[in-house]
């Protein structure tokens, strides 16, 4: 017996964000007795420009699950009501009701240093590759890149769950010696600079950095209330 697909609105700026999180629950990745982000087959998505969904919105033709992509005109009115289920770097998602929204605050990333543990933590992530700072390029402390580890194995432990291949934290060896080390942080504090200066290359950054956060934690938990 078939299960019904469940339908969820996607409302949005960027395209290219939304087919991001569209490839990411059209995708087969489940296994025969787990399920990554939501399960395989199970959501139909239906993207809305902001212009079609101002449209509908108008005319009272809204049914199903809505989820807002960024700064949609009214989710100011929105925001302040939702469950906010993560935040982090930034980076924040809810929902009430039936409307969910994705959103981002730039000035919590006005420190460099923080948004370089950003560009590291975006780096294990699928995103389009002009939007990160390669990991082979970033120098981390080892001591915290060991800890992360330990901390992602202990979760997939205690859940009993298949963890993605792309979100498991791969520990950095480094056996450059000191100069070629320093060589690689002062070419990445460079690149960072540049990145950390584009404040719209930055906001896209966090936004996708929330789409997959939402698909693997989240979205499954949205579309069953």
């Amino acid at each position: 017996m078939f299960e019904t697909k469940k339908t969820l609105i996607v409302v949005y700026k960027d395209e290219l964000l939304m087919n991001q999180l569209k490839k990411l629950i059209e995708t087969h990745d489940d296994g025969d007795e787990t399920v990554v982000g939501t399960k395989d087959d199970s959501i139909n998505v239906v993207s809305w420009t902001e212009k079609v969904w101002l449209g509908n919105k108008k005319a009272g033709n809204i049914q199903g699950k809505i989820l807002f992509l960024g700064e949609i005109k009214g989710t100011d009115k929105l925001i302040p009501v939702i469950d906010t289920k993560f935040d982090e770097c930034g980076v924040k998602y809810g929902w009430a009701g039936n409307q969910a929204v994705l959103y981002v605050d730039p000035d919590a990333l006005i420190n460099r240093d923080g948004y370089d543990k950003f560009l590291v933590k975006l780096s294990y992530l699928p995103v389009p590759s002009f939007l990160k700072v390669e990991k082979e390029n970033i120098v981390v402390n080892p001591e915290e890149d060991i800890e992360a580890k330990s901390s992602e194995e202990t979760m997939d432990e205690k859940d009993n769950k298949k963890v993605p291949v792309f979100l498991n934290v791969v520990k950095n060896v480094f056996e450059n010696s000191a100069n070629a080390i320093e060589k690689v942080r002062k070419h990445v504090a460079i690149k960072s600079e540049e990145l950390f200066r584009n404040k719209a290359l930055m906001k896209r950054q966090m936004l996708f950095y929330g789409v997959v956060h939402l698909y693997t934690d989240g979205l499954k938990y949205f579309m069953e209330i």
